[in-house]
C-alpha cells in the first residue's frame, strides 16, 4: 500500500511579525461588524491568527498579564524619574532591585530577590515614552550643591535690575558672555568602522601640557576671534601658525589663565573687536565665572573707565546660566576631537603638538561658534531674551539631596504642586518640633560680642563695576596689608580641612589664587587663625564650624570641647551659650 507523502509547509522561517496592539484593534473591529478579511488587511494582522482569536479556537489573552498593575508601575516610573532629577539615576541592576522589593513588599513574590532582565526590558518598552535607559552628564558635587533656587533667583534679579539701568534690554550686540576651556593634544577617539571578531584600536597623541582657549560671544550671534593661552615663558609665533585671522595669544606658567592673562585680554583683544554701535561711549555687560582672578581693583577701575560692566555669574552655576558653557563648549569639544582625527588620518605617524594645535582649534571654534548655536545659548540661559522660566526648576532639584533630609520626598511634592510642598513642610515642621535634638525652648542666650573680621566682598551673582563693590574691596584689600600674626599666610602653604563639619562649616581661601571666593575668618574664641595649642598646623587637620546664632566662626577641639559638627545638629559658640 503506498503511503501518502506529508504536504510540505508553504512557509518557512519565522512568523510574520505584527503588533499585539494592532490585533487587539482588529478583534475589536470584527466584533463591530467589519470582516474577518477587511480587518486582517486594515490592521496589518494575520488573516489566520485574527480568524483563530474571533472563533474562540485560541484561549487567553492577546498580551501577557503584568507583575504590576497599571497604578503600581506609574508609582514607580514617578519615583525612577524623581532619581534621576535628583542625579542620582537608577541603572537597569539597581532598577531590578527595586522592582524585586516592590514585589516583595506587595506579596506578588515569596522571596526578596531581584526580578529578571525580561521584565526590565518589558518595563521600559511600556514606558518608553517616559523612561529610557541613557548615559547621563557627569554633574560635579560643588555644582550640584551650590545651584539653589535662591542663588538663581537673585542672579536674575541682578541681572535685570542691570539691562534696566543700563537700557540693554532692547540690545543684544551690547551683551557678552566670556568663558575658557582647556584642550591637549590627546583627544578622544571617535567610532570607526572594524572586524567585528576584533577589537579595535584608534592611535592618538600623547598626554601633554593643557592648553586654554578663551572664547567670547554676545546675544546677537556674533564672536570674538579665539585667544590661546600657552604654557611657557617666551612667546613663539609659530604656535599661532594656521591659525584663523584675528586670533591672538599669550603665555603663563601654567598654561591657564590668571589676573594678568584677563587685563591682556580684555585690553587687547577684546577692545578692538567688540561692536558698540554708533555710540562709543555704549555700556557693555560682560558676563563672566567668578574667580578670584577676575575681581581685583586694577581690572574693575581699568573696565569702569572703559564703560565696561563686569557681572559676575554665581559660583558653581556655569553649567546652566553661562552661555558658552551651555551650547558652545560642548559642540566645539566634538569638533576638536574630529578635526584632531581627521589631522591624524592626513598624517599618518605623526602626533599633534602644541604647534598644530591653533589650526586645529581655530576650525573647532568656527563651526562651533555659528550664529545659531550662540543665539540659542544665550536662549537657553535666560540672558537674552531676558526669560527667567528658561531655567527649568528640574535643573535644580539635585541641591534638594544637600540640604533636607528626605529630598526624594520633597522634589516628588514639587513635582506635585503647591498643596503637596505646603504639606511637605508642614509634616518637616513636626518633625523638627517633635525631635530630641532640637534647641530647648525659653533658653536665655546672652548676646555675642564678639567682632568679626573683614571678609572679601563676594562677587557671585551681580555686577562688580560699582561704587559699593569697590569701596568694599577697598576696605578688605587695606585690612589684609595690615593683618598680623598667623593670617598672613604663605599662598602656597597648606589648606585647613572643613571635613565632618555640618552644613553651617565655612570654606577657608588662604590666597586670591584659591577657587573659592571668599577669604578666611579667624576664630571668635582665640582671635587666631590656628589655634593656639597647635605649634604645627600642617600636621593637624583642624575643623570650624559656625555658631548657629551669631554666624562667627570656632575651632573645634582646641576652642571648644566638641570635636565634630554633623547634619542636624545645633552649635552655639562659647559667646552664645
Amino acid at each position: 500500500m503506498r503511503h501518502k507523502q506529508p504536504k510540505a509547509s508553504k512557509y518557512h522561517g519565522k512568523y510574520r511579525g505584527y503588533r499585539k496592539e494592532a490585533l487587539v484593534l482588529a478583534v475589536e473591529a470584527v466584533q463591530k461588524g467589519l470582516s474577518v478579511r477587511r480587518a486582517a488587511a486594515q490592521f496589518c494582522v494575520p488573516r489566520a491568527t485574527l480568524a483563530d482569536r474571533v472563533s474562540g479556537r485560541i484561549s487567553g489573552t492577546v498580551t501577557k498579564e503584568t507583575l504590576f498593575n497599571q497604578e503600581e508601575e506609574l508609582r514607580l516610573v514617578e519615583y525612577l524619574e524623581s532619581l534621576a532629577q535628583l542625579g542620582y539615576g537608577a541603572t537597569r541592576s539597581r532598577l531590578k532591585d527595586l522592582a524585586g522589593d516592590l514585589a516583595f513588599s506587595l506579596g506578588k513574590r515569596g522571596k526578596n530577590k531581584p526580578l529578571s532582565n525580561d521584565w526590565v526590558s518589558g518595563f521600559l518598552q511600556r514606558w518608553k515614552t517616559r523612561l529610557s535607559s541613557v548615559r547621563p552628564s557627569a554633574l560635579e558635587s560643588y555644582r550640584a550643591k551650590y545651584a539653589t533656587p535662591e542663588s538663581v533667583d537673585h542672579y536674575f534679579k541682578n541681572l535685570e535690575e542691570t539691562l534696566k539701568k543700563y537700557d540693554l534690554l532692547n540690545k543684544p550686540e551690547c551683551i557678552y558672555n566670556l568663558d575658557e576651556t582647556g584642550i591637549q593634544p590627546e583627544h578622544r577617539p571617535l567610532n570607526i568602522i572594524a572586524p567585528t571578531c576584533e577589537k579595535a584600536q584608534s592611535v592618538t597623541s600623547p598626554r601633554s601640557t593643557t592648553t586654554t582657549v578663551i572664547g567670547c560671544a554676545n546675544a546677537m550671534g556674533n564672536h570674538v576671534p579665539p585667544f590661546f593661552v600657552f604654557k611657557g615663558k617666551r612667546e613663539n609665533p609659530e604656535l599661532m601658525k594656521g591659525s584663523s585671522p584675528g586670533s591672538r595669544f599669550c603665555m603663563s606658567d601654567s598654561g591657564w589663565s590668571n589676573s594678568n592673562v584677563l587685563k591682556i585680554y580684555l585690553e587687547q583683544h577684546f577692545i578692538p573687536n567688540v561692536r558698540r554701535g554708533e555710540n562709543d561711549k555704549q555700556p557693555i555687560l560682560l558676563l563672566f565665572d567668578g574667580h578670584s582672578s577676575h575681581t581685583s581693583t586694577d581690572l574693575i577701575e581699568w573696565a569702569i573707565s572703559k564703560n565696561i560692566i563686569l557681572f559676575v555669574l554665581p559660583a558653581h552655576t556655569s553649567h546652566i546660566l553661562q552661555p558658552l558653557d551651555v551650547a558652545i563648549f560642548g559642540p566645539f569639544k566634538g569638533h576638536y576631537y574630529r578635526e584632531c582625527a581627521a589631522f591624524m588620518h592626513r598624517h599618518m605617524g605623526r602626533s599633534v603638538t602644541k604647534y598644530d594645535m591653533a589650526e586645529i582649534a581655530c576650525t573647532a571654534y568656527l563651526h562651533a561658534m555659528s550664529p545659531l548655536n550662540i543665539v540659542s545659548a544665550f536662549r537657553k540661559t535666560g540672558i537674552y531674551p531676558f526669560n527667567q522660566q528658561e531655567i527649568q526648576a528640574e535643573k535644580l532639584f539635585p541641591c534638594e539631596t544637600f540640604r533636607e533630609d528626605t529630598p526624594l520626598q520633597k522634589v516628588i511634592a514639587m513635582k506635585t504642586g503647591k498643596e503637596a510642598v505646603d504639606k511637605y513642610f508642614e509634616d518637616k515642621y513636626n518633625r523638627r518640633s517633635s525631635s530630641p535634638m532640637s534647641p530647648k525652648t525659653g533658653v536665655q542666650v546672652s548676646k555675642c560680642t564678639c567682632k568679626k573680621a573683614i571678609l572679601k566682598p563676594k562677587p557671585s551673582g551681580k555686577q562688580i563695576t560699582e561704587a559699593t563693590f569697590l569701596q568694599q574691596l577697598y576696605e578688605y584689600e587695606h585690612a589684609k596689608e595690615t593683618r598680623t600674626g598667623t593670617t598672613a599666610t604663605n599662598p602656597k602653604s597648606p589648606q585647613p580641612s572643613t571635613s565632618g563639619i555640618h552644613n553651617n562649616s565655612i570654606e577657608i581661601a588662604l590666597s586670591d589664587n584659591d577657587i573659592s571666593d571668599e577669604d578666611s575668618e579667624v576664630c571668635c574664641v582665640c582671635k587666631s587663625f590656628y589655634p593656639p595649642s597647635e605649634k604645627n598646623p600642617y600636621l593637624k587637620i583642624v575643623n570650624w564650624a559656625y555658631c548657629d546664632k551669631c554666624s562667627h566662626c570656632v575651632h573645634l577641639s582646641f576652642c571648644h570641647e566638641k570635636r565634630v559638627i554633623r547634619r542636624g545638629d545645633t552649635f552655639l559658640c562659647p559667646h552664645c551659650v
